[in-house]
């Protein structure tokens, strides 16, 4: 039977089932359920996850899937392996959706950002609207991040003008300034609709934080724009006891290496072990067996890591560089600047120092923090709003 409803084609990289590329498959996801009889979705993405050379389990390569991606939730999606999903093919696939409304994730990406665009721009459909959320990638400290290619890569679609008709979607208002400086003729079109994040558990497990020892975890794509590196040169001058597990997708392995290397030659008070990546209904779980989250990073539109953090009831450890820049006032958390690694190292040991009577108002904040966020929300009219 044929819906009536408004057709949105979603267009990234990475889709459910893959996991591994972070939190903006969870986002579209919750997105999807939360819209799913308001509109009908469609969605083009890549049919491997993250660094895999198989693709991924249960689908059908290059064709279309009716997957069924949560309870009374279902979504037609093209599994594509990209060896030729050049303009002529993803103009065909866009016409065979014929979608009222295109949403495009994600900005650094010729396949599914640039040539989106371009099929747009010379589309002889009508399109109600064109939506792209650049997800971060546009904030200075990501664009600083491989600088000559991404701005090279940024003037092309400002000279092309591919940016003219659309529409921008932000999930936190630090987005618009990247917005702005790169494309101003386009900056006022802009709709903040928060990323959809997974709920806060309903009861926190009790800190067991003990004074002189600090048990931190890193849960995020292993990248440059992540910061790790920063992280482990900060633990080199720290004096105390601090042992660090580290969760994550390697996205970047020559950064790793470097990281790899700088582990090997942490002084004994610092432990830093490598884990592994981790299915995302395992985060909090993970979260929980330490005292912080510890995510240094150079630029968040969000931050799925961050705010299952909260939602697990542990405290974060952030840089200046994301939507939660009030942690410390919130009693959630503290914000690092990322610039001296003797003051990084220097508040490590302070935080360090606290015993678990200091520690836990911090995790009763951070929860706190995570439910007040989902109460400020209007999730369904944000998005309808987005794409109306």
């Amino acid at each position: 039977m044929k819906s009536n409803l408004p057709k949105i084609l979603i267009i990234y990289e990475f889709f459910d089932p893959a996991y591994k590329a972070g939190g903006i498959i969870q986002s579209l996801r919750n997105m999807i359920k939360l819209l799913q009889n308001d509109y009908e979705f469609h969605v083009i993405t890549g049919a491997f996850d993250l660094n895999e050379l198989q693709p991924l389990d249960g689908i059908k390569v290059n064709e279309w899937n009716k997957m069924q991606i949560a309870d009374n939730t279902s979504v037609n999606i093209w599994y594509d392996d990209k060896k030729r999903l050049d303009l002529i093919k993803m103009k065909k696939l866009i016409n065979s959706v014929a979608p009222d409304i295109i949403y495009i994730n994600g900005f650094m990406h010729i396949t599914f950002l640039f040539n989106p665009l371009m099929v747009i721009k010379y589309s002889d459909l009508c399109f109600k609207k064109i939506v792209v959320a650049p997800r971060g990638m546009l904030q200075d400290g990501a664009v600083a991040t491989k600088s000559a290619k991404k701005k090279w890569y940024i003037k092309l679609i400002q000279l092309m003008g591919l940016t003219k008709n659309i529409y921008w979607h932000i999930t936190s208002i630090n987005e618009l300034e990247g917005i702005k400086h790169y494309f101003p003729h386009s900056a006022a079109r802009y709709t903040l609709a928060g990323n959809i994040p997974q709920k806060p558990i309903k009861q926190i497990v009790a800190s067991i934080k003990q004074a002189g020892k600090l048990s931190l975890v890193y849960a995020s794509i292993i990248t440059e724009k992540k910061n790790l590196y920063y992280l482990l040169e900060a633990l080199q001058f720290a004096k105390s006891e601090i042992h660090l597990s580290i969760y994550g997708v390697i996205k970047e392995s020559a950064y790793w290496n470097q990281c790899n290397l700088l582990i090997q030659q942490l002084p004994k008070n610092i432990q830093a072990t490598y884990k592994g990546d981790y299915q995302p209904q395992q985060i909090q779980s993970i979260i929980s067996e330490h005292d912080a989250l510890v995510l240094l990073s150079k630029g968040e539109n969000f931050s799925h890591a961050i705010f299952e953090s909260l939602g697990a009831g542990r405290p974060v450890i952030s840089s200046h560089f994301t939507s939660w820049n009030n942690l410390a006032i919130e009693s959630a958390g503290w914000n690092f600047t990322i610039d001296n690694l003797a003051e990084t190292a220097e508040s490590l040991d302070q935080l360090t120092a606290m015993n678990n009577t200091d520690w836990m108002p911090y995790c009763n904040g951070a929860h706190q923090l995570a439910k007040q966020y989902l109460t400020k929300q209007d999730f369904k009219n944000d998005y309808k709003q987005l794409f109306g």
